[in-house]
């Protein structure tokens, strides 16, 4: 409200300056001061009278269009603060009385000119230009209290301005984050659907390639022992056939491990994950071992938190079984800086050029292929745990998935530093 008084009244002083009709303190002392001039120089000789009183009277016309000027009207109307109201608004409240009595100093001393009494109009005039110094010193108070309220509301208005900037621009992040957000959403959305029928598609393979073939031949074998009747064959054919359910069996255990997660109720991850290490190993034929630090605590995971900590294991070591071509794997999982868990899945395998960034964050225009589901899986796995996913590789050089949790909880379950 202040502000838009202050601009109000400065267009109102501008409008009045752009006149050029309305005179100013300084006008007016510039008058009296020519008055005083022509008074001095006519006080004894007594002439000149009529070009005096002609003086007069345009003062006097100049001190009455000043009091009904606009300009006048500002001087009573300024916005002052807390703090310059003490010491200003009672100068220029006297600065209005002074301006009445500067017109009937005025009317006095042209009265006692015209009746010939120079004395009186010498003291008359000795008392008017007293008045009109303290005028000036008013007016020069008003001018500087006037420019530094304008300098006040213009750095406000500059602070104005740079907050609107800094909104604009948090909205703008927002909005754009939010965006990429919902773009990323959308990607996982997709890839997670083509997961699923890649993941059924395994599946399927694996189980006509497997365990459905060893069940057909198993079928025929068990046949054959219903049309002998040769109490030895029967007995051949039966020992062949003991050692093949045996083996079908340990196939199928070891297809429904690989979906089914661990109870962690009664295994830590650390024994999960080199149990995991162990099977793969030994399904693969790839060198892979597990590194976990024995001091490492993780009573602050729940659950949930671990299995994803495993699938995201699991599923980097899938990804080497299928792309790699490596020779060695290593699962690592200590305590990094600050308190970090790291967990680090790596391979001396082909490498390849990673969707994500340094950051873990997925690389502006790449296209998000078959190959890349498992990594956006992993990734937001990552996100749920509250941590970080880097992967590490190049073309030769092998891959290392790094896994970074923040260490501690909150009472409220939220993971901090």
């Amino acid at each position: 409200m202040r502000l838009v008084l202050f601009i109000l009244l400065t267009s109102l002083f501008l409008s009045c300056a752009d006149r050029g009709k309305t005179p100013g303190i300084q006008d007016i002392v510039n008058q009296w001061t020519a008055i005083e001039t022509i008074f001095s120089e006519n006080y004894s000789v007594h002439s000149n009278l009529d070009d005096l009183i002609k003086t007069i009277d345009v003062f006097c016309l100049s001190l009455e269009n000043f009091q009904e000027s606009d300009l006048y009207l500002l001087y009573r109307a300024i916005p002052f603060s807390q703090q310059a109201e003490r010491s200003l608004r009672l100068h220029l409240a006297a600065e209005i009385q002074e301006v009445g009595l500067v017109s009937d100093l005025v009317l006095l001393f042209r009265t006692s000119i015209v009746s010939g009494d120079m004395e009186k109009a010498k003291e008359v005039s000795a008392e008017i230009s007293s008045v009109l110094i303290r005028l000036l010193i008013i007016d020069a108070d008003a001018q500087r209290f006037i420019g530094s309220s304008y300098f006040n509301l213009l750095i406000t208005l500059i602070v104005f301005i740079i907050l609107i900037a800094l909104l604009i621009w948090f909205l703008y992040r927002s909005l754009t984050n939010s965006l990429k957000r919902e773009a990323e959403g959308t990607i996982f959305s997709h890839t997670y659907m083509l997961a699923q029928d890649e993941e059924r598609s395994r599946i399927s393979r694996e189980l006509h390639n497997t365990i459905i073939q060893d069940m057909r031949y198993l079928l025929l074998e068990t046949e054959k022992i219903g049309n002998t009747d040769d109490k030895n064959e029967r007995e051949k054919l039966s020992g062949k056939t003991v050692p093949m359910m045996s083996a079908l069996i340990r196939k199928t255990r070891d297809m429904c491990n690989s979906l089914i997660p661990p109870d962690f109720r009664f295994s830590e991850l650390p024994d999960a994950l080199r149990q995991l290490c162990l099977n793969f190993g030994y399904k693969t034929g790839i060198d892979c071992r597990a590194e976990i630090d024995g001091n490492i605590k993780l009573e602050f995971f729940t659950m949930e938190k671990r299995l994803q900590v495993f699938r995201v294991v699991q599923e980097a070591l899938a990804n080497i079984e299928k792309h790699a071509e490596a020779k060695e794997a290593i699962v690592t999982m200590c305590y990094g800086q600050n308190g970090i868990v790291y967990i680090g899945i790596g391979d001396d395998g082909k490498g390849f050029n990673s969707p994500l960034d340094r950051n873990g964050q997925i690389i502006s225009g790449i296209s998000i292929d078959k190959s890349h589901i498992g990594i956006i899986s992993m990734k937001e796995r990552a996100a749920i745990l509250g941590g970080n996913l880097r992967i590490e590789s190049e073309i030769g050089e092998g891959a290392l998935v790094c896994l970074e949790i923040p260490a501690k909880e909150t009472n409220n379950g939220s993971i901090v530093n």
